[in-house]
C-alpha cells in the first residue's frame, strides 16, 4: 500500500493505493468542536443531508441516479469522537476499471453533493421533508423507552458527567427537536461548513494524481478552521463515593451500567494498556467478569466492558435480575480490585494480546477497516500497524495493574425490572 497526502488549500486529500480490492472506499469528514448546544441539531442534520441533493427533486430521483452509476453504497452520520463531532460521509463504489471510464468521477461528484450541495429552499432545508424527518426522529426518541438497553444507556449518560457540561436528557432533546426549524438547521449546517476542518480519504486501485484532479475540480471548501482539533478528552475528577441511581421499570430483566473514569492516562496507556485492561476485565468468555459473575455465580444474562478511550471512560454493562444488584455490584468491584492487584493469569494476558494481533490481520483483509485504521493514524488516535504490534508486545502485567489504579467507579445506573 502507498499513502499520499495532498494539501488542497482549505482541506487535505489522503490517497491509499492498493490493488487488493475491486471497489473504492471514500470518506469525507468534517470535524467540529463538541458543544452541548450542537446536540439538538446533529441528529436532524445527517438525516436531512443523506436524503437531499440540489440536483434531485426526490428520493426516487436520487435512487434512479445511483442506479446509473452502478449503485454505490453510501451513508452519512455524525460520529462522536472525543472532543469532536465528525460529520462523515462514507461510501463504497465499484472501480471504473470494472465498469466504464469516467465512473469514478461520477460517483465522487454524486456523493459529494450530499454534503456540499443539499437541497435548500428559502434559506432552509426542504420543509416538507424536514417535517417528515423530524416526526420520525421524535418517534425514534419516544420509542427508546421500549428498548431497555438503549434507554438505560440514555439515562446513564444523563447521570454521569462525562464532559464539562451535563448532557441533555431524553425529554429535553425531544422538546428541542420539536421546536427546531428547517432554517435553524440550515444555519447550523453553514456553521459546520464554514468552521469545520475537512479531510477526504480515498482508497483502492487508484491514480493519486487523477484523484487530486477530480477533487480539486468538484469540491470547493470555504472552511476557516485550519488547526488540527484535539480528540482526547481527559477526565480530571470523579465521584469518590459513586453516584448510584436506580429507576424502576416494568421490564422483567434489569439493566446495569457501571461507569468508570480514568485519570492521568498516558498516550501509551490510552492506545494499548486500556484495551488489554478492558478485555481482561470483561472482554470475552474467559474474562474475569464473565467467569465470576456469569459462570460461577449465575448472576447475569450478559456482562461485558466497553472502553471509550477518547473520553477516558469505561462502561461495564450487565443484564441481571433486580434482586441480584448488590451482589453483582460487589463482585464487579472485587474483580476490578483483582486486576489492580495482579490477580489474573499470564495466560489470560497472552490470550488477549493474541486476540489483538489477530484483529490487526483482519484489518488488512477489509478495505473499510483499512481505511478507518489509516484515518485513526492521521487523527493521532492510533499508531500504524507495525508500531501497534511492537508496542502491544511491550505491555506488562505491571502496566495493567498501574492502569487499574487510575480507573475509578464514578456512576452506577440500574434500570430495575419487576422480577425482584
Amino acid at each position: 500500500m502507498k499513502y499520499k497526502k495532498f494539501d488542497l488549500g482549505n482541506y487535505n486529500l489522503y490517497t491509499i493505493v492498493t490493488d487488493r480490492f475491486k471497489t473504492i472506499d471514500l470518506k469525507i469528514n468534517i470535524r467540529i468542536e463538541k458543544k452541548k448546544e450542537y446536540d439538538k441539531y446533529i441528529p436532524m442534520l445527517w438525516r436531512m443531508l443523506v436524503s437531499t441533493s440540489s440536483k434531485y427533486g426526490s428520493l426516487k430521483e436520487i435512487n434512479e441516479a445511483a442506479v446509473d452509476i452502478y449503485d454505490p453504497y453510501y451513508g452519512i452520520r455524525f460520529i462522536s469522537s472525543g472532543k469532536q463531532d465528525v460529520l462523515s460521509l462514507f461510501a463504497t463504489f465499484v472501480n471504473e476499471k470494472y465498469t466504464e471510464k469516467g465512473m469514478n468521477e461520477k460517483n465522487i461528484k454524486f456523493l459529494a453533493d450530499f454534503i456540499f450541495n443539499p437541497k435548500i429552499i428559502n434559506n432552509g432545508f426542504d420543509n416538507e421533508m424536514f417535517e417528515a424527518k423530524k416526526e420520525k426522529l421524535i418517534d425514534y426518541y419516544l420509542s427508546t423507552k421500549d428498548y431497555p438497553r438503549e434507554y438505560a444507556d440514555s439515562r446513564f449518560h444523563e447521570e454521569m458527567t462525562v464532559f464539562d457540561y451535563k448532557e441533555y436528557s431524553l425529554d429535553e432533546i425531544i422538546e428541542l427537536t420539536r421546536s427546531l426549524t428547517s432554517t435553524e438547521l440550515y444555519d447550523f449546517y453553514k456553521k459546520v461548513i464554514n468552521e469545520g476542518k475537512l479531510d477526504i480519504f480515498i482508497s483502492g486501485n487508484i491514480d493519486p494524481l487523477k484523484m487530486k484532479e477530480i477533487f480539486e475540480k468538484n469540491i470547493k471548501f470555504a472552511g476557516k478552521y485550519h488547526e488540527d482539533p484535539v480528540h482526547v478528552f481527559n477526565q480530571t475528577v470523579y465521584n469518590k463515593e459513586p453516584n448510584i441511581v436506580i429507576d424502576n421499570s416494568s421490564n422483567v430483566q434489569s439493566n446495569l451500567i457501571v461507569g468508570c473514569k480514568t485519570l492521568d492516562m498516558t498516550d501509551y496507556e490510552r492506545k494499548y494498556v486500556s484495551l488489554l485492561y478492558s478485555w481482561i476485565l470483561g472482554g470475552g468468555m474467559n474474562s474475569l467478569l464473565n467467569q465470576t459473575v456469569r459462570e460461577k455465580n449465575s448472576l447475569c444474562y450478559y456482562i461485558y466492558t466497553n472502553r471509550v478511550n477518547l473520553l477516558s471512560i469505561l462502561k461495564i454493562y450487565a443484564g441481571i435480575n433486580g434482586e441480584d444488584f448488590d451482589k453483582t455490584y460487589r463482585l464487579i468491584k472485587e474483580e476490578m480490585k483483582n486486576v489492580e492487584n495482579g490477580n489474573f493469569s499470564n495466560d489470560l494476558l497472552e490470550s488477549v494480546k493474541n486476540t489483538y494481533y489477530n484483529s490487526l490481520i483482519g484489518i488488512e483483509d477489509n478495505q473499510n477497516d483499512l481505511l478507518n485504521s489509516f484515518i485513526s493514524e492521521v487523527y493521532g488516535v492510533s499508531d500504524n500497524m507495525d508500531v501497534r504490534r511492537e508496542m502491544m508486545e511491550k505491555v506488562t502485567m505491571e502496566d495493567i495493574m498501574n492502569f487499574a489504579k487510575k480507573t475509578h467507579i464514578d456512576t452506577v445506573y440500574l434500570l430495575k425490572g419487576d422480577r425482584s
